[in-house]
Formats: C-alpha cells, structure tokens, sequence
C-alpha cells in the first residue's frame, strides 16, 4: 500500500481516492489505525447473547477512546463520522449499529438541537463515559412521528416536566443501546403545557440507569430478546411512569420553556417546529451501512472465488470458480452498483459537510430519502448474491458475511421503511421538483463529451423513465382529484407509481453522479475501468426494468431482452480480471477480513 499521496499513486490508491473523495485523508488515517493497532482477537466467534453484547460494546468504547472522532465537530464534519461508520461495520454491523445509536442519533441530539446548557453531555457521551441512546419510534406509531404518544407536561410550580407513557402501545420501541447500558436518553415527546395546550413534538433528556446499570424509578426497560441481526447492539423498549425531569432537559436549540414558564418558539406552527428538530437528524439517511456492507461482502466473495475449486475437466485438477462465466455474472454487477452506490454517498456527505448544523437544503430531501430506501434495497441483493457465491461456508457467522447480510435487514429500517422513503420522496417530487432544477446547487450537468457514448445513452433512458413517471402520477393525481376524490383517496390511488417515481428519481441521481465522478478524472486507466464499470452498472440496471425502458426509448440503443443479457455478461467477463484490483480499492484493512477460503478454523475441528 503507497502512501496517500505518493507521486504516482498506482490505479488502486487513485480509486480509493476516488472512493473517499471527501474524506482521503480521514479515511486513511482510520485505515492505518486498524492496521496497525486492531488485534485479529478483536472479532466475533460464537458468543451467547450476553457475551456478543460485552463485546461489541467493548469495542466501541476502544473506538471512541482512540481520539479518532469527536462530537464537538458532527455539525461542521459530519462525513468524518461517515468514515468513521463504515470502518466500524466491517468489524461488524452491531458495532457500527452501537456508534449510530450512541454517537450519531443520541449524541447527535446533544449537538443538534442542544445549547450550551448541554454542553457538559457532549463531554461525557464523546468517549462512551456515559452511554445513551435515542427515543423516538413507539410500539403502536412506527414512523408516524408527528401522532407520537409519549408526553411531557410541564409543571410549572415545581420547574419541571413530567414524562408520561399513556399505554404500552406508546411505549419507546426498537432503540439501540436501551436494553444493554444506556443511561441518558433522548425522549421525542408532545410537550403540553399547564393549561392543557399541546405544542407538538419536542426532544427531553431523561436519565434512565444509575451508574450501576439499574433502571431509575418509573422507568421500565423491555428487552427485545434475539433478532436475526444487530444483537449486539442491544436493541430495547422503555415506558415512562410520570419521571420527573429539570426544564433545563428540553433540548432547547428551537423551543423553550423559561424559568417563568413561557413557552417561547420562533416558529408559526408546530408542524413548522417539528420539521425544524427532525431535519438535522436526517443526516441519519446518508449513513453507509448499505455500502459498507456490499464492499466486504464481495471483497469475502471475490478472495473466496479465487481459492474455492469445483469442478474442471475430466481427470484434470478442478477449477477456481470465479473463472465461470457465470460467477462473473453474478458478481460483476454487484461491484459496479457499489461502486455507483459510493459515489453518490461522497457527493452527499460533502453536502452534509456545507450544511450542518443548519438543516439539509430541502431539493436534497427527497433524494435522500429515495437514495437511502435505493442503496438498501440493492444492499440487500448484492449481499445475498454474493453469499450465496461462497457456498455453505458463508452461513457460517465467524466469516462475516453472513452476518453482513443479517445485520442489513435490520439496517434497512434505520430512518425509515424503504417503501414509505420512495412514497415520500415521490409525495415531494410530485408537489414541486425544486422548479425542475436537481438536487446539488453547486453540481453542474455531468460533461457528455467526458463519458462514453453508452454512459449518456443510459442516462438518457433513466431520465425518460423518471419524466414519464412524473408526468403520468401527477396527471392521475390531478384526474382524481377533478372527480370529486379527496386528497387522501387521490394520493392512494397513485401511491404504486410514486413509490416507483422515487426508486427513478433515485436511479437517475445515482448514474448521473457516476457520470460526474468519470467527467473530473484524468485520463488514464482508472477512468477507462469506471467508465466501463459505468457501462455495466447501466445495463445492468436496464435489465431489471426493461420494459419500462424501451417504452421511453427513442430507438438508438438496442433493448432486447437477448441483447441487454448477453451485455451484461460480456462487461462481467471482462471486468472480471480486475475484480482484484476492484475490491481491493475498497480499503478494507486485512485484520477485518475472514480467511481467504472461509475455512481457516476447520482443520482444528478434525483433529
């Protein structure tokens, strides 16, 4: 491995450059730490519920105490935690599951919509000193943020607020670090006032644990028990029984209470105010769980196609898989979407950087949340494809991989159900595409004359597909509503193809920031390798919608079905011999990678 900036960086470090375009040198900082200071002991075997739990948030305590991350610089450096995230989930998704809980989320709150009265916090959740965690999904109310049950009355004679769970159907659920060691919480609740007004959802501080892990009185704490993944996390649930609190425990960035009981809000409206504290916690849907998943999933993939033999010529010496054709295609496309899938992250995590802490442009909301439901959803196949490509040695959980495709399932509902992020990235779209404009103010049209000929007939087709989606939802929306239906019934008239407008206007962004990316590298051959990655990534992608495809095609690319299939098997083929070099440019540090052929501990279980 050269260093970062070596004279002639060779074409892997130009790719991992490319790769963590944002961030090279944080990135490699964290590279040459687990190089140099993670032990290999550091890793998950077979552990009990308990045990997986001590260990992970072992882990996380060495993490943050390594002076690798701060939380006095989330709001002005917030793709450094991104970094941070992915390193972390190549040791294991639970581990980077217990940073989002702590760090992001619970901490994120601190730093978000706390002032300098919660400054002392931010001192002790840096270093994992005090763990805490944040409430916001209920049992009974999902993702319907705004109908949230739980609630602060505020008692004006004693300066206090009282936070009350109604019924167990209201009860905080499925939150990260709550049924392990949390000891501070972050509690959305609907803050009433004496006279009875309720003024919305606000955010509370509420101490739940002593310092010997006992929950506090009136506090309940559930413990969700074994889920297919993240059990390390120690994911839990907790009810209120009328906790008193200090008004100083009103995160108070955009709302108070002062000592004389006013409440006090620059804000018109509660909805107003409520989208004001959510916004800058939606930086949650640029966290790449997905991405860092598929890359150590196909780097296992790839390393294990080359040792595992099966098959060959008779009485000849059986051969490495991944010299199949059809391994190639199996694994090549997966590479390519992760690659796309990786660009478009670096370009958001720079506009979160110009951003924070004031809340994310609203041009960018609807591709955020349609491009967090997109890269899981395709995390989710990459993953499973490239497990089932390591045989019956990938369930095991000791070589990763499988957990990497567990772990993403409970990933995949982090910030949102994937269907109701396209449903609302669609609802937005279809109300005001920011004037027709796209998302990145700064971002110029990718260069056509900089990317091949293929490369811009693709997004040609992707944009005729999102334009024909927009145009034919909006004018069903609006023939419903000319018929007498209300506004409700209209939009569940229509909710399939918004749904599928969001998945488009996702696509498009992702291909055209691959274009961008092509457009600003030098001539050379790691651009000729992301151009033809670009290529199979856009093929690819036609192949699972072909049929929408040719609908909007205007007849210059061939789109049949014979066509399209044996392309994506010709890039898989020739892209396959730099699928080395490929997975490499990932950065994965070796310590955090299984044995090669995923047998490395089978010897002493015959012996």
């Amino acid at each position: 491995m050269q260093p970062l900036f070596a004279s002639e960086p060779s074409i892997e470090d130009q790719l991992y450059r490319i790769l963590n375009s944002t961030r090279p040198e944080y990135a490699w900082k964290l590279r040459r730490y687990f190089e140099e200071h993670w032990e290999p002991s550091l890793s998950f075997q077979n552990e009990g519920l308990d045990g997986f739990r001590e260990k992970t948030h072992f882990m996380v305590r060495k993490l943050l105490q390594a002076d690798l991350l701060s939380l006095a610089e989330l709001n002005q450096k917030p793709s450094e935690y991104m970094k941070f995230c992915e390193h972390s989930c190549w040791i294991d998704g639970s581990v980077a599951a217990t940073l989002f809980g702590h760090f992001l989320i619970f901490g994120g709150s601190l730093v978000f919509l706390g002032t300098e009265r919660h400054r002392s916090l931010v001192d002790v959740a840096d270093d994992f000193r005090l763990p805490g965690c944040f409430c916001m999904t209920e049992v009974g109310h999902g993702s319907n943020l705004a109908g949230l049950g739980t609630t602060a009355t505020y008692d004006a004679e004693r300066g206090e607020f009282i936070i009350n769970t109604p019924s167990w159907r209201d009860a905080k659920w499925a939150i990260a670090l709550l049924a392990w060691n949390a000891r501070v919480v972050t509690v959305m609740a609907q803050l009433y006032m004496p006279d009875g007004e309720c003024k919305g959802i606000h955010s509370f501080l509420v101490p739940v644990r002593d310092e010997e892990g006992r929950p506090l009185p009136g506090v309940k704490i559930s413990d969700v028990d074994w889920l297919i993944g993240l059990n390390g996390v120690g994911i839990g649930g907790a009810m209120f029984e009328q906790v008193r609190i200090p008004r100083e425990n009103l995160l108070n960035r955009f709302a108070d209470v002062t000592a004389e009981g006013k409440y006090v809000t620059s804000f018109d409206s509660p909805g107003d105010l409520f989208r004001a504290q959510i916004s800058p916690l939606m930086i949650e849907r640029l966290v790449p769980f997905a991405v860092a998943g598929m890359k150590i999933a196909l780097a296992v993939a790839a390393r294990y196609g080359k040792e595992r033999r099966q098959f060959g010529p008779r009485g000849g010496p059986e051969r490495p898989i991944i010299e199949y054709s059809s391994h190639k295609r199996r694994l090549m496309p997966g590479v390519a979407e992760t690659y796309a899938i990786a660009f478009m992250l670096e370009r958001l995590h720079l506009e979160a950087d110009v951003t924070m802490p004031e809340p994310l442009p609203t041009p960018l909301q609807p591709l955020c949340a349609s491009f967090k439901a997109y890269s899981y959803e395709t995390a989710t196949r990459v993953i499973q494809n490239a497990r089932e490509c390591c045989g019956v040695h990938s369930f095991r959980h000791i070589n990763k991989i499988a957990r990497a495709q567990l772990d993403m399932h409970g990933f995949a509902h982090a910030a949102g159900d994937n269907v109701v992020l396209f449903q609302y990235a669609g609802r937005i779209l279809l109300e005001d595409f920011a004037g027709g404009k796209g998302p990145f103010k700064e971002a110029a049209e990718p260069d056509a004359s900089a990317c091949s000929v293929t490369c811009v007939k693709h997004q040609e087709l992707f944009a005729a597909r999102f334009s024909q989606l927009l145009d034919y939802t909006r004018g069903e929306f609006m023939k419903h509503m000319g018929e007498g239906m209300n506004r409700g019934d209209a939009w569940n008239e229509i909710l399939t193809f918004a749904i599928e407008l969001g998945r488009a206007y996702a696509i498009r962004e992702t291909h055209k920031q691959f274009l961008r990316v092509i457009g600003a590298c030098a001539p050379g051959p790691a651009k000729d390798i992301l151009t033809e990655l670009c290529e199979l990534y856009g093929w690819s992608t036609l192949s699972a919608n072909l049929g929408w495809y040719r609908d909007v095609s205007d007849g210059s690319l061939e789109l049949s079905a014979l066509f399209v299939e044996r392309t994506v098997l010709e890039y898989s083929q020739r892209l396959a011999p730099k699928l080395d070099l490929l997975v490499d440019s990932f950065g994965i540090p070796e310590v955090l990678l299984p044995a090669a052929d995923l047998m490395a501990d089978l010897p002493g279980k015959f012996s």
